[in-house]
């Protein structure tokens, strides 16, 4: 096996053992650094104008500055923003330093370019990724510096989509199985499907032995299971848990 397929098995196998979109996230950051690339960013593309809130709840991976991204959310900058103006007429990856060039309003590019570079977000890469529903979803690369090559950035397009295939999958599965786990009753039966008894789940999570047995059982109805056991097999199953 060549060392560079050697690399995309070692990604696959990394990614197959993640379980949260922020282990997801460290797995595509690891592979980016290697690029100079330090920051990450993956939403579905808005095609129209839409409430803040529904433009938030499009974001699927985010690890740019938390300011950054809060002005740009406040400021609505997504329909002023270049890439995503570059984005809606662009099927392969891009720089942004690219989409800069190409956009005719000037000072939209002045307005992005400037604010994002005070937050290290110099340039970055684009991978756009439609899925079959006719969705466009951008998995962004920022970094502080200029990039260089676009052939050697172009080992993210495998990731990118591996990525946002996993984190897809792993949502529909939440969605098809979890029937309105909460977070608490979700997080003890993660400890849980790790071996942990409930007392150690009761230390990790700060609170009461009886309580995590409370938010198991819950877990494990919602499930339909019959035990502990039971539901975290049904977890594994379906692949709530790994």
């Amino acid at each position: 096996m060549s060392d560079r397929l050697s690399q995309t098995v070692h990604f696959i196998e990394a990614m197959e053992q993640t379980r949260t979109a922020a282990e997801i996230e460290d797995c595509l950051l690891r592979l980016a650094a290697g690029f100079g690339l330090t920051g990450l960013f993956a939403g579905i593309v808005p095609t129209r104008p839409a409430p803040l809130a529904e433009l938030r709840s499009r974001i699927l991976f985010q690890r740019f500055p938390a300011q950054w991204i809060d002005r740009y959310s406040t400021e609505g900058y997504v329909f002023r923003d270049p890439i995503i103006q570059y984005l809606l007429h662009e099927r392969a990856p891009f720089t942004w330093r690219k989409a800069y060039k190409r956009c005719s309003q000037r000072s939209n590019v002045s307005l992005i370019r400037g604010e994002s570079t005070e937050f290290g977000l110099r340039d970055g890469y684009v991978v756009p990724i439609y899925t079959t529903d006719g969705e466009i979803v951008s998995l962004s690369f920022g970094g502080p510096e200029i990039l260089s090559s676009l052939d050697d950035l172009s080992v993210l397009n495998f990731a990118a989509s591996y990525a946002l295939g996993r984190h897809l999958h792993r949502l529909a599965a939440w969605q098809r199985v979890s029937k309105n786990l909460t977070p608490r009753e979700w997080d003890c039966l993660l400890w849980a499907g790790e071996g942990k008894t409930n007392w150690e789940i009761s230390a990790i999570l700060g609170i009461s032995t009886s309580t995590v047995t409370k938010h198991i059982m819950a877990a494990r109805e919602k499930l339909g299971a019959v035990s502990k056991a039971h539901a975290i097999a049904t977890a594994i199953r379906t692949k709530l848990l790994r």
